[in-house]
């Protein structure tokens, strides 16, 4: 979910980006705390845990990290616990207010320790699909308050595209916390405030049983459903911010039964750079898994070809603390790749290098069955890789459209970031009954045109007029449908381009 996903380091597995102090004191200024039981499920470096250190509150933090877990906030009313929050349970009549930033990470660490417990709070919930951290802190977090009575609040930072994301399962989530809580606000927070982190956060405030008084608020229908929600000091409609609301439009989930997640290298070391040839990659590459003692200086000369990097981070002065760290992270990469048997056999094997669409034209990457299963850092490989439409899969609000068709795969690790890709033949047989039913119910032209169509809609200024309205906007096509004589003439339409089968920048 964050910029820095590919990274082995301890911060990045655990899902740890810390809140800078000045902004707890800003957050819990706002809140109320009378009679509650103050929790942190995941303290960190204490700086919530500070930030209310004063109040008279009893309070319980909880930190897995062993490295970082600290008792100098520990007093007759804190009590601090070096446990995983999955195993936290309480008995309580109090108040329950649960405070700070949860770990974001997708496939959530917890999928490979607590496997049980996530896949029991998912299917309790209804909650399926997904495989982000903060959703399931979440969801155990309501089990515990609903386990005590149901009277409870969480004030949690997330991420923004959390409740901006319009897949599927993330609609389901957010659904389900519509009809679980109250939104009692939400704050806008910048991303660059946070070390580490390069998209926007949030700072959620819920209330797990809506009462009387927030019911009385004037956010909510006499229907007793909540219709607004306070954004930065704004009333705005809850549907709107959640992109919930009925846009006229068809989400790319609406109209496929199934898409593929491009295939993710390692950054850099497993990725060609511009102008560099098939043979030249392997070349490179091998010299680089053959090499027992690799040392950062040769390394970072064999991460360049003709003077150029993957990665924009080497733009920086080769002495730079952003270098510096960059190469240790891949020389661990490196390290980690070297000590997998006869590796260096399938490096030899130029088949393994597989021609990749990209952004502005092709690249190769290294594709191996063998490095699928690995803890230490993230190479994903698309299951389906064929000829097939691409889409942004992870669209934020200042990304590029990313459509188009590629002949094998769509590499997720090039700007601007994460692509689905449905398979072009054969593609009838992948549209959900309810898409099948609209496109006949308006057209005569056969489902292979489908493809063909959204590649119109993509460049048309309904599209842009969407990407600009809902910020995150994920791939969708308008309920009205185009007809083909006027997708192909000059009126209502601009850019109107016959789509074909090429790259799309």
């Amino acid at each position: 979910m964050l910029e820095r996903k590919n990274t082995q380091d301890k911060r990045y597995i655990l899902g740890q980006f810390f809140t800078p102090p000045h902004i707890c004191s800003r957050l819990v200024s706002d809140i109320d705390f009378t009679d509650a039981l103050i929790i942190e499920p995941s303290f960190g470096t204490g700086n919530f845990l500070s930030s209310v250190r004063n109040l008279p509150n009893e309070k319980i933090g909880l930190e897995l990290d062993s490295d970082i877990f600290s008792d100098q906030f520990v007093n007759e009313k804190t009590k601090l616990l070096n446990e995983n929050f999955y195993d936290f349970t309480i008995k309580t009549s109090k108040k329950l207010l649960f405070l700070g930033n949860p770990p974001y990470r997708t496939p959530a660490y917890s999928l490979t320790t607590h496997k049980d417990t996530i896949s029991k709070l998912t299917k309790k919930y209804n909650v399926l699909g997904i495989r982000e951290e903060a959703v399931f802190f979440i969801l155990h977090t309501i089990d515990i308050i609903r386990s005590n009575g149901g009277s409870g609040e969480i004030h949690y930072v997330l991420p923004t595209s959390l409740l901006k994301n319009n897949s599927k399962f993330f609609t389901k989530f957010k659904e389900f916390l519509m009809e679980q809580c109250h939104f009692i606000k939400i704050t806008s927070l910048k991303g660059a405030e946070f070390d580490g982190v390069a998209q926007d956060l949030i700072f959620l405030s819920l209330d797990i049983k809506p009462n009387a008084t927030a019911i009385a608020s004037g956010l909510w229908s006499t229907a007793g459903k909540q219709e607004f929600v306070t954004v930065d000091g704004e009333k705005v409609l809850l549907e709107d911010y959640l992109c919930l609301a009925n846009d006229d439009s068809i989400r790319f989930h609406k109209i496929f039964k199934k898409t593929y997640l491009g295939s993710v290298p390692c950054e850099s070391l497993l990725m060609s750079i511009a102008g560099e040839s098939r043979e030249d990659f392997q070349r490179r590459l091998c010299n680089i898994i053959a090499d027992k003692e690799i040392t950062t200086e040769r390394l970072y000369q064999r991460l360049q070809f003709n003077g150029k990097f993957h990665l924009k981070v080497f733009s920086a002065p080769k002495d730079s603390a952003t270098v510096k760290d960059k190469l240790k992270k891949i020389l661990s990469y490196v390290h980690n790749i070297q000590d997998k048997d006869n590796i260096l056999q399938d490096f030899l094997n130029i088949s393994n290098y597989k021609e990749i669409n990209v952004r502005k034209g092709i690249r190769y990457y290294f594709r191996c069955e063998k490095l699928k299963k690995n803890k230490n850092f993230v190479y994903e490989l698309n299951p389906n890789p064929c000829r097939s439409f691409y889409f942004t899969g992870n669209p934020s609000h200042s990304s590029t459209d990313y459509f188009g068709f590629c002949d094998y795969d769509c590499n997720r690790n090039v700007s601007p970031g994460a692509n689905r890709t449905v398979p072009v033949d054969g593609i009838e047989h992948n549209l959900t009954d309810s898409f099948v039913s609209w496109w006949q119910a308006n057209t005569n032209e056969p489902l292979s045109e489908v493809t063909s169509y959204i590649m119109f809609v993509a460049k048309t200024s309904w599209y842009k007029d969407m990407k600009r309205k809902n910020k995150r906007f994920y791939f969708a096509i308008p309920t009205k449908f185009i007809p083909r004589e006027q997708r192909y003439s000059n009126k209502g339409f601009s850019p109107l381009v016959k789509p074909n089968l090429t790259l799309i920048d």
